[in-house]
């Protein structure tokens, strides 16, 4: 195309984006090696801490200490799970820092807990160090900055406040639990082994996390995507696991000059997240009986000059974020977007494909992504476009969250946005999801009507972020095709331009999800992703090709309700 910056000259610095968008620029000579499921990812970060010579970034939403290891050369270290591997990795002299999500602690308390009880894990873990060693291993457990504004918070004062006495009432060993939750110890104090409610200021409620899920070692490799570390994400290429643990997730690693570019990001995300952690503990401990242990932090030096190129490396690569800020004013719901490069990679990428454009997506809810899929269609008249979905969020299908208003309005926003694909594209487009060759478990009956089932057999959970336009270029990321990413959320991804590797990971992908390779042509290509799903539906599980099952829309349209006080952004 003649408006592709990727075949014009390199006048001024090149980006991907357009309008002259420009964060980091793009980088070439890399290697970027697709990982499938956690299959790949998992072996891949273990392999690279455990070479690791000088530094280890870890910045995820979910990090589980004790995940257990899979890979040869993660075990050859003599640790059994992550704990032990960070272990030995900051006795070998390296320096190991983790950014890890916290979460709103009053609604989603479960996440809240998670992220301090592997805060309170590793704590354990530098505690037994050798004080030169305990230095090497530092944490933070970093809120996101877009808080609700002052006067919002006063109109949630009580609902939030009965939330909070219902769930005290409710704890069985409140001094064990309330450890991992620092978040409610303004609202409590401990009297005859119970928590009791203690009526404090209006909490602080922050609707945006940080959402990002990479790993970046030596300033020289990083593995970005959107799967966490637990044993949840675990699967295999045969898709084995029941409800909630089946999981189907994309990342990629990146080796050369783009390694640097994360590590710099990582380096202007600790900075920033300082600051607010030391306040929002300091906070938690006012008037409380309880402390917070808080080593000493450092703020991230400059970091080294880029890596070198990487010898054979075909792949230019350009390093994406979405940033928000938060809103100073007294009604705000949410942060005020600030950086959206993923936003305009999603809109560059679809807009620039001819043949096919190839997605899978968690959430696809967002209206201009299904206009910018419109706009492409009618430019290119041959233009092929399949999406894959899970059958439902994994809140609904597998946590019986039904119910909930913020759920049945991010679902009216997809039925809208996909509506609007099958009116216009009609026979061009193909939207199916994943099912496991296996009958349901007990376990996905019992919430088959809510998604986790479909034709026969208990769903896969679709949580990856990737698009592949054209067998040319892929974008990996931790967004979704939702507001909440595009402008609220902090992610992270890539943009990734090479035909000959993304053929390769393109047809890898496809063979495994249909048991057979399209071959080149695809200029029928939605076709056949819909009469193989089609078949699969009407087929024992155990007898089907492939994973691959039809979207249930008219189950999405009926679920979908939309609420007028759920902010778009927020689903």
């Amino acid at each position: 195309m003649a408006d592709d910056p990727v075949t014009e000259p390199a006048t001024r610095r090149e980006t991907f984006l357009p309008n002259g968008l420009a964060g980091f620029p793009v980088r070439s000579d890399n290697r970027v090696t697709p990982l499938v499921l956690a299959a790949d990812m998992f072996p891949a970060l273990e392999r690279a801490v455990a070479a690791a010579r000088h530094q280890v970034l870890l910045a995820f939403r979910i990090f589980d200490p004790d995940t257990r290891l899979r890979s040869p050369e993660a075990l050859a270290t003599g640790a059994q799970d992550w704990a032990g591997l960070i272990r030995d990795a900051v006795l070998r002299g390296v320096t190991v820092r983790l950014l890890l999500t916290d979460f709103e602690p009053i609604v989603v308390e479960d996440l809240h807990s998670g992220s301090w009880t592997t805060f309170h894990r590793l704590r354990e873990v530098a505690t037994g160090l050798p004080p030169e060693a305990r230095e090497r291993l530092e944490m933070i457990v970093a809120q996101h900055p877009g808080e609700m504004g002052w006067a919002m918070r006063q109109l949630f004062r009580l609902p939030v406040g009965f939330m909070v006495r219902r769930r005290l009432a409710a704890l069985a060993d409140p001094e064990k639990l309330l450890a991992a939750r620092p978040g409610w110890w303004p609202y409590h104090r401990l009297s005859g082994g119970r928590a009791i409610y203690r009526r404090g200021p209006a909490p602080r409620l922050w609707p945006a996390t940080h959402h990002h899920k990479f790993a970046v070692i030596d300033s020289a490799l990083a593995i970005i995507g959107g799967i966490d570390v637990n044993e949840r994400r675990w699967e295999t290429r045969a898709y084995r696991h029941a409800a909630p643990k089946s999981w189907h997730d994309i990342s990629a690693q990146v080796e050369g000059p783009a390694a640097g570019d994360a590590a710099e990001h990582f380096r202007g995300l600790w900075n920033a997240a300082l600051p607010l952690f030391r306040e929002t503990a300091s906070q938690w401990m006012n008037g409380s009986d309880r402390e917070l242990v808080l080593e000493p932090l450092d703020a991230m030096p400059v970091p080294a000059p880029l890596p070198a190129a990487i010898p054979g490396g075909e792949a230019r690569v350009q390093m994406l974020r979405t940033l928000s800020r938060r809103r100073r004013h007294p009604f705000a719901m949410g942060p005020k977007p600030d950086i959206r490069e993923l936003m305009a990679a999603h809109r560059r990428l679809i807009l620039s494909a001819e043949r096919f454009l190839y997605i899978e997506a968690q959430f696809f809810r967002h209206g201009r992504a299904a206009a910018w899929v419109v706009a492409a269609a009618r430019r290119r008249p041959g233009l092929q476009v399949m999406i894959v979905l899970p059958q439902a969020p994994d809140d609904v299908a597998f946590d019986g969250a039904g119910d909930n208003p913020a759920h049945r309005h991010g679902e009216w926003l997809q039925a809208r946005a996909l509506g609007r694909l099958r009116r216009v594209l009609g026979g061009r487009l193909a939207l199916c999801s994943l099912g496991r060759r296996a009958t349901p478990t007990p376990e996905e009956r019992e919430h088959g009507d809510d998604g986790a089932t479909a034709f026969g057999s208990g769903i896969i959970y679709i949580h990856s972020k990737l698009l592949i336009a054209d067998d040319r270029m892929a974008l990996v990321s931790s967004a979704n095709i939702n507001g909440r990413s595009f402008g609220w959320d902090s992610e992270f991804g890539l943009l990734w331009h090479d035909p000959a590797g993304v053929t390769a990971f393109r047809r890898r992908l496809w063979q495994q999800l249909l048991d057979r390779d399209l071959g080149d042509d695809l200029s029928d290509a939605a076709a056949q992703w819909r009469d193989q799903a089609a078949e699969n539906a009407v087929t024992a599980p155990d007898a089907r090709r492939g994973f691959v099952l039809p979207y249930r829309f008219a189950r999405v349209r009926r679920f979908g309700r939309p609420a007028w006080f759920v902010p778009d952004d927020l689903v």
